[in-house]
């Protein structure tokens, strides 16, 4: 008896299956032509990488020769005069058959190659379950397939003397050989051949009739079900990840908001040398005010790293989510089945590698800010190295430091990552690795500059030469270091020009702001005017400017005004040297020499011109000041 809409739905399921089918048939396609494209580039690589001279001094061999000494095919194992080689039916190996051995493949003459042999049972076990039932049989009997999946039988039968293994069904009465026995696959197994056929007839009728009921139009319209539910479970599941990280995202923009005003209302107290009594409550009061901000601003930016944290994971889980369920939706159905398990493989296999590498890295730089953390602390007080003159020194030294362990902990994380995913895939590994320390040693002997930028950087950091934010002169180039690591050190000069400089042609740094900086001061006074006055007045416009309280946070040390340094022609020479903190020498400098041409000019003390003694005819002499214009 008809049901009714049965038509309608039967025709459904056989364009779901047909549609299946054809993309798992397109799948095999792009898989074939993506094999045979990779194949070909690898040849044309081998073939251009020979030379000519070494093809005419080879002889070309046959291509019969070449089959006879070439391996078996993949997938073919040979032992001595037998060759064995697996039966895949639906990704799954059934068993192995043996063959004799072929020894020539493009002329085998009677022989029949196992892989062909296997290739031939595959198509067998492939008729019966493939979908070529017309409509008008598919509506009167319920299924699909070439074969009745209820009526379906497997068994042995002797034809021309021969054991094979055959199927029929109750509405076929041809029976469809399947596997032909033979005394190598006994010999191979150890078995008779009868008890071979009987293991084999169990495994083709259990693996057959599993595929034919998975293709019943009920199956298939639950599994449609079952597919439909994991999407709306994989987008559900992925909205709610997107919704968390917007809210995160929203969190972390309040959070920075937060920390911009906390850092702008925060300021460091202002500190003497020598404080005065009354002032000490008042500094350590507004010392503890500071020293919370920027407790609470440590605070913000651990829970802004724990928001980023927590983003990323969102992040990958809805990757993993969305990969997931278009596995499980494609593992579903039959024909599509092998896509979805490629699919759980290697890509996911790769995948999980990114997201291992990407996980390591973010927990190695939680490892380097908790050392940054404890290295401002003062917790490597024991060691040398990590001893500092001041706290500036110590705040360029670990920022340079923190740099390149970061840059050097990048480069092995994602090293490791990619010699992990080259594993995965099937790369030998230690052949790599021995031709990459053969190539890498060749290599080297047109780079040793390189490995003499990375040691001299090494040093350079090492021994704290220099840092990012000093100022340093090297090689007759002075500018403000920019940017450092093992291999460059990059300057900006006073024109705003950015100057890379390789670390292995490093051989003399003069560092400017190294602890502490120094204004050298000099000017010369004429000799008609008052040496003891002049020196008085430079004086006091030294004490002055060091009394101030906007320029005694920049002078460490009360000015040393050293006296006459030199006579000349031009005049006499006075030096005076102020020690400001570091970067302060040259804005220090510059208000000092406006105060003193100020203070000279109101006490009418000349500065020094050039003196030259004139001869007259009579032979008087006389001495004239040259006053240069330029």
């Amino acid at each position: 008896m008809a049901v009714p809409g049965f038509r309608e739905k039967q025709s459904a399921n056989r364009l779901v299956m047909g549609l299946m089918f054809r993309f798992h048939g397109l799948w095999r396609i792009l898989s074939a032509a993506l094999s045979i494209g990779l194949a070909s580039l690898l040849t044309l690589v081998l073939l251009s990488g020979s030379t000519a001279s070494v093809m005419g001094q080879i002889p070309i061999p046959s291509p019969s020769a070449v089959q006879n000494n070439s391996k078996p095919p993949d997938g073919v194992e040979r032992f001595g005069a037998i060759e064995v080689a697996p039966v895949i039916f639906e990704g799954e190996e059934l068993f192995k058959l043996a063959s004799p051995t072929v020894r020539n493949r493009s002329n085998p003459g009677d022989q029949t190659p196992v892989e062909v042999r296997a290739e031939q049972i595959q198509s067998n076990l492939k008729l019966i379950i493939s979908l070529n039932q017309p409509e008008e049989v598919v509506k009167q009997r319920g299924y699909f397939t070439n074969f009745d999946p209820k009526t379906l039988q497997v068994f042995t039968a002797t034809l021309q003397e021969q054991t094979v293994i055959v199927a029929k069904d109750d509405y076929r009465s041809r029976l469809q050989e399947l596997v032909t026995v033979t005394t190598p696959d006994a010999n191979y197994h150890g078995v008779s051949i009868n008890e071979l056929a009987q293991r084999w007839q169990a495994i083709l009728y259990k693996n057959l009739s599993e595929e034919l009921k998975e293709r019943l139009p009920e199956t298939v319209d639950k599994r449609i079900q079952q597919a439909l539910l994991i999407a709306l479970a994989a987008v559900g599941v992925s909205v709610l990840f997107w919704i968390l990280q917007r809210l995160l995202l929203v969190r972390d923009n309040v959070l920075q908001q937060r920390e911009a005003v906390e850092m702008a209302e925060a300021s460091p107290p202002t500190e003497t040398s020598d404080p005065q009594p009354a002032a000490i409550a008042p500094l350590a009061s507004d010392r503890i005010e500071f020293l919370g901000t920027l407790r609470r601003q440590f605070t913000l930016k651990r829970r802004r790293k724990v928001i980023a944290a927590v983003r990323w994971l969102l992040g990958w889980g809805q990757i993993a989510v969305w990969l997931l369920g278009t596995a499980l939706i494609l593992e579903r159905f039959p024909e599509t089945r092998q896509v979805g398990l490629a699919l759980l493989g290697i890509p996911i296999k790769l995948l999980l590698i990114w997201f291992a590498a990407g996980l390591l890295n973010w927990a190695a730089d939680l490892l380097i800010d908790r050392f940054s953390h404890a290295w401002q602390d003062n917790q490597f007080s024991a060691f040398q190295f990590f001893v500092f003159e001041d706290a500036q020194r110590k705040s360029l030294r670990i920022s340079t430091t923190l740099r390149a362990l970061r840059g050097l902990k990048t480069f092995l994380v994602w090293c490791f990552g990619i010699t992990w995913a080259l594993q995965e895939i099937g790369v030998p590994i230690a052949s790599v690795l021995a031709g990459g320390a053969i190539i890498a040693f060749a290599i080297s002997l047109g780079f040793q500059n390189l490995v003499r930028d990375l040691v001299n950087g090494c040093l350079i950091l090492w021994e704290d030469q220099y840092g990012i934010g000093d100022v340093v002169s090297i090689g007759g180039t002075t500018g403000f270091v920019e940017n450092m690591n093992l291999r460059i050190t990059q300057l900006r000069d006073a024109e705003g020009r950015l100057i890379t400089i390789p670390n292995s042609s490093i051989i003399k740094v003069e560092n400017l702001t190294r602890t502490w900086s120094r204004v050298d001061f000099s000017i010369e006074i004429d000799y008609d005017s008052d040496l003891d006055k002049a020196l008085a007045v430079i004086t006091e416009v030294a004490e002055q400017l060091y009394t101030e309280p906007e320029w005694r946070d920049r002078i460490l040390d009360p000015p040393e005004i050293l006296g006459v340094d030199q006579l000349s022609n031009t005049g006499m020479l006075i030096r005076v040297w102020i020690k400001t903190k570091p970067l302060q020498q040259w804005v220090v400098g510059r208000e000092f020499r406006r105060r003193i041409r100020h203070a000279l000019n109101e006490h009418n003390i000349r500065i020094g011109i050039p003196q030259q003694s004139l001869r007259y005819e009579d032979g008087r002499h006389a001495d004239a000041d040259i006053r240069l214009k330029g």
